[in-house]
């Protein structure tokens, strides 16, 4: 029961993650389109987005190592669930230290600190090599309940 809790915690949460990450490499170009104080404003609301993700992000990670315990460690589960919990904690690194820093340095460049082009790559990479991240971890961890049937 504790295992099936913490598996749509788990999910819960990462889909959270991924839905408020769809936009954000949008927002931060229009923090940048707008500028002034709209742009400001706007970058406020996308660092409440950020902060929400942040939070997310562990809770994945989190619920994830919660149901693994939970569901028996490394006995019970196999080498693409394994790799799935490495990337798991790369995923939560990616949020951590380039996304968040990211949105910091967009919102100094807004205020005079000048590289804002350069804080929105960031975003826009650490956004979707958190996406990337995100489906091949779903992938492997679905892949022996649904896929390797076919193969």
């Amino acid at each position: 029961m504790l295992k099936s809790i913490l598996v749509l915690l788990h999910i819960i949460t990462a889909a959270a993650w991924f839905g408020l990450g769809l936009r954000l490499a949008g927002r931060a170009r229009t923090v940048l389109d707008l500028g002034g104080e709209a742009g400001t404003a706007l970058a406020a609301d996308g660092q409440s987005a950020v902060r929400q993700m942040n939070i997310f992000a562990v809770l994945t990670l989190v619920f994830s190592l919660g149901a693994f315990v939970a569901g028996g460690h490394f006995v019970a589960y196999g080498p693409l669930y394994h790799t799935s919990v490495t990337l798991i904690v790369l995923f939560t690194l990616d949020q951590l230290f380039v996304i968040r820093p990211g949105w910091n340095a967009l919102q100094a460049a807004l205020e005079g600190g000048g590289g804002a082009e350069s804080a929105r790559k960031k975003i826009a990479i650490g956004t979707g090599v958190g996406h990337l991240l995100w489906l091949v971890m779903l992938v492997l961890m679905l892949w022996n309940q649904y896929f390797s049937v076919y193969l």
